[in-house]
């Protein structure tokens, strides 16, 4: 019987990819968020190369204030 070795450690890189992969399902199928604590839809994320990595800023419907990705919570939803 073989082990397997623990996955290695999701680096800040990856886990900002799959943020930034979950905010672009969340407008693309307009699956609502929290931000301070009131449901809203996302408007549209943009991205900016800064030094050696990406910096995300996304819109929230009716708001025109860029916001980071970090700041919202994605509601669950049954698929």
């Amino acid at each position: 019987m073989s082990s397997r070795s623990p996955a290695p450690p999701e680096t800040p890189a990856e886990a900002a990819y799959k943020l930034d992969r979950a905010v672009l399902r969340a407008i693309h199928t307009c699956q609502p968020v929290l931000f301070d604590g009131k449901q809203h839809h996302l408007r549209a994320m943009g991205a900016q190369v800064l030094g050696g990595g990406v910096s995300s800023v996304i819109y929230l419907m009716g708001d025109a204030t860029p916001r980071q990705p970090g700041e919202i919570t994605f509601l669950e939803h049954a698929e």
